[in-house]
């Protein structure tokens, strides 16, 4: 399992967010970090959510809610899309993975592997979603970082 876990955030507005930690040194791991994808953790912030403003405000996207992925390989404007919805069997699509996580993504999907998809950034239903953002990956992963981190490790960076 790789050593990091998801801790609660506030970001520079305010909002509560997931952040991926270092267990090692309590640093916070950015979506970026070229560690997460040979890890098979991909993280995006998700397009279209003005497209979708209604799926966005009656879906839960709170922070730590599943979310789904679902392929859209005849979408017109993106072949490797992804689109992604709040985890119920009727929920409408929300808004999509960026193209450069959608088409490793789509790969994966479209290959049968098994991924859990979390929302590191949104809002709970009932309420207007400005923007999201998503973690996927082998749902033992999932558990593992959004598991409690374990005691004696160093305090969270912003914690100090």
């Amino acid at each position: 399992m790789p050593t990091l876990h998801l801790i609660r955030y506030r970001d520079s507005r305010g909002e509560s967010v997931l952040r991926l930690c270092e267990d090692a040194t309590g640093l916070l791991v950015g979506p970026t970090d070229r560690r997460l994808a040979p890890a098979g953790i991909y993280v995006s912030n998700l397009q279209g959510e003005a497209y979708h403003k209604a799926a966005c405000k009656v879906g839960d996207f709170s922070p730590g809610a599943t979310v789904r992925l679902k392929r859209e390989p005849e979408n017109p404007h993106d072949p490797f899309a992804v689109a992604v919805t709040a985890d119920e069997d009727d929920a409408k699509v929300a808004a999509y993975v960026n193209k450069q996580k959608a088409r490793t993504l789509s790969k994966l999907l479209d290959s049968g592997a098994v991924l859990r998809a979390v929302s590191l950034r949104g809002t709970g239903q009932r309420t207007p979603c400005q923007q999201i953002a998503i973690l996927a990956a082998r749902p033992e992963v999932v558990a593992h970082l959004l598991s409690v981190r374990p005691r004696g490790l160093p305090k969270p960076a912003h914690e100090r």
